[in-house]
């Protein structure tokens, strides 16, 4: 008999499909399904079914007590926050999902509902929040802080000390230099390189 816990996954796409990558890739969990939006015509993604629209998912607490926000997160952070509010108030548990291939110092601290991908590298003493994505080959540094609900994209480098606060988008290849704030609500573009802090709400491109 499988010793494997079953999880949902929130929201079918492409992040969905990276995230379906990682946890069929570890030991500790199988994936019971998809729940997607109301108006999705998706009816399975890998060849894992879609099992209901957002407003069934209360129907599946008592088969699977799993859940993760597999909706992606270029700008706002908001569909993300509301389906993780809705699992957490339904009862449902959001593990730390992490791939095989990622690397995380036993002194980091990761926030449930995080899942981190391909070649993620989580440095020593880094804090981190709830419900993030750390995506494929990003290094988070020693005594960083990340916020809630933040995503750190492909490649991205947060240098030592750095803080992130919640609900931000960091873009693919952009290095944050040590000791730098980064604002809540904050958007940081692809490629770009932050030397000095940057204020809430502030896009840098």
């Amino acid at each position: 008999m499988s010793s494997k816990k079953e999880i949902i996954l929130l929201g079918a796409g492409g992040h969905c499909k990276s995230c379906i990558e990682v946890i069929s890739g570890i030991s500790k969990y199988s994936i019971l399904g998809i729940i997607d939006k109301d108006d999705s015509d998706i009816k399975n993604l890998l060849g894992f079914p879609t099992l209901g629209t957002d407003k069934d998912l209360e129907l599946f607490i008592n088969r699977c007590s799993n859940a993760l926000v597999t909706v992606g997160q270029i700008k706002s952070p908001e569909i993300r926050i509301s389906l993780f509010e809705r699992a957490k108030s339904l009862g449902f548990n959001l593990p730390v999902i992490r791939s095989h291939h990622s690397c995380i110092s036993k002194s980091a601290q990761i926030g449930e509902g995080t899942i981190l991908l391909h070649h993620a590298l989580i440095n020593t003493s880094v804090k981190m929040g709830v419900n993030c994505i750390i995506n494929s080959k990003a290094l988070v540094e020693h005594d960083a802080r990340i916020g809630s609900h933040c995503h750190v994209s492909t490649g991205a480098i947060i240098n030592g000390g750095v803080i992130v606060e919640d609900r931000c988008f960091i873009g693919s290849g952009a290095i944050i230099h040590e000791g730098v704030t980064i604002g809540a609500d904050s958007v940081i573009s692809a490629g770009q390189v932050i030397r000095k802090d940057v204020p809430s709400h502030s896009v840098v491109k």
